[in-house]
């Protein structure tokens, strides 16, 4: 793999060096380089806002279980099986007066 990678980017280097030779091919680069640089800033702004703006979701089992709330005994509302926690770290709620762990 490392071998491959190397080999790439030596080719690129003479490509590099070749269109640095040729004043037309040279200035062809910078403008698609440019063109390159903004429509990719353009495709991440736009998905970046739609995203934030819910109007579209990237399926993938992290995101879909990012948002959900489980409700079993055991467990907590990610998941997860909860610490234990010591009894010294134990309080009541102040709002509902239950036994809350810490």
């Amino acid at each position: 793999e490392l071998e491959r990678l190397q080999k790439a980017i030596q080719q690129l280097q003479q490509v590099k060096a070749h269109l640095q030779k040729d004043k037309y091919a040279n200035l062809t680069v910078d403008i698609l380089s440019t063109l390159v640089d903004d429509l990719c800033t353009d495709v991440c702004v736009d998905v970046h806002r739609s995203l934030k703006m819910g109007l579209i979701c990237i399926p993938s089992s992290k995101n879909e279980y990012s948002t959900r709330i489980v409700d079993v005994p055991g467990y907590d509302i990610h998941g997860l099986v909860p610490e234990k926690v010591p009894k010294s770290e134990h309080f009541n709620c102040d709002h509902c007066g239950t036994k809350v762990g810490a």
